[in-house]
């Protein structure tokens, strides 16, 4: 709809060279940490943890320092950059985890779980690196073998090769979905800078979300500039996230934020953002920055 922030679908081709820079650099590294993680906890709950935060760290870095610093505004280049960098890194971890294999020594440990110590040779990781179909005939070679097993049966083949692609989504799929987080936000094409984001709140929660987007969409604003700030912090309460330019053109997201005690009996928030990037009017914006001031004021 007309009145929702959209994309230009520019970009800026300093994006590449900042790419670029990342993969000499961050992929390699992570790569290497990775690996060796994988390799010596021999836990697959938490290497599966570590799984997940090596794909949003590929995505995070690119989402900081490629689309932000780049000032990406086309989201399928950003999904190429988060496609492309979780490849790379992946990639460099291949050859890490390869090595490590080819280096194994002495195992330690039982029946049910240990580690085989082993570190790489920086030559010989270089050289896999650069010779892909060396690297891909070794990691074959693995699969035929397996490296290590689950109650004394060792992980090999199809099923070894299901793991490793079930792998390949988790850390490609995450480092795109984390790439595309700043893409979407609202930029100022006239001074060619992201506008300026603010939280505001809490706010009193919203009952009725879609009651306030179908208000928003057609230009009422009356009952959220009647909106009341919320002085109780474990009450269930709404952050409105304003984005300004000085342009005087201004978006709003909303989210709802509903209090639960979870299982350790501590207090966590369960977000719903039901309106992103949606154009305001001046006196809306002028309102809702007056309320947080007037908030301000009263606490000083």
């Amino acid at each position: 709809m007309k009145n929702y922030y959209k994309p230009s679908g520019k970009f800026s081709p300093i994006s590449l060279m900042y790419f670029l820079l990342l993969s000499v650099t961050a992929f390699p590294l992570l790569g290497l940490i990775y690996a060796y993680c994988i390799w010596y906890i021999p836990f697959v709950f938490i290497n599966i943890l570590f799984t997940a935060i090596f794909g949003f760290l590929i995505g995070y870095l690119i989402n900081s320092a490629v689309i932000e610093k780049g000032k990406v505004r086309n989201v399928t280049v950003a999904f190429v950059f988060g496609l492309v960098g979780g490849f790379l890194a992946l990639y460099f971890h291949w050859a890490v985890w390869t090595d490590l294999v080819i280096n194994a020594g002495e195992s330690y440990g039982n029946s049910r779980i240990g580690v085989s110590v082993s570190n790489i040779k920086i030559v010989q990781v270089f050289s896999l690196i650069i010779q892909p179909e060396t690297l891909f005939d070794l990691i074959n070679e693995i699969n035929v073998y397996g490296t290590w097993g689950v109650r004394s049966n060792t992980v090999n083949g199809t099923f070894l090769l299901t793991i490793w692609i079930i792998e390949f989504l988790i850390i490609v799929g995450i480092a795109i979905l984390s790439s595309l987080m700043k893409v979407k936000e609202p930029f100022c094409e006239k001074e060619n800078i992201w506008f300026k984001k603010l939280k505001l709140g809490p706010f009193e929660y919203l009952e009725d979300p879609s009651k306030i987007v179908k208000e928003l969409e057609n230009g009422d604003s009356q009952q959220i500039m009647n909106i009341q700030l919320n002085e109780d912090p474990i009450a269930n309460h709404s952050i409105f996230t304003l984005f300004m330019s000085n342009y005087r053109d201004s978006y709003l997201s909303i989210e709802n934020k509903e209090s639960k005690i979870n299982k350790k009996g501590k207090l966590e928030f369960d977000s719903d953002i039901f309106l992103e990037y949606i154009f305001i009017n001046e006196p809306l914006k002028e309102s809702l920055l007056k309320k947080m001031s007037d908030s301000k004021t009263t606490d000083n």
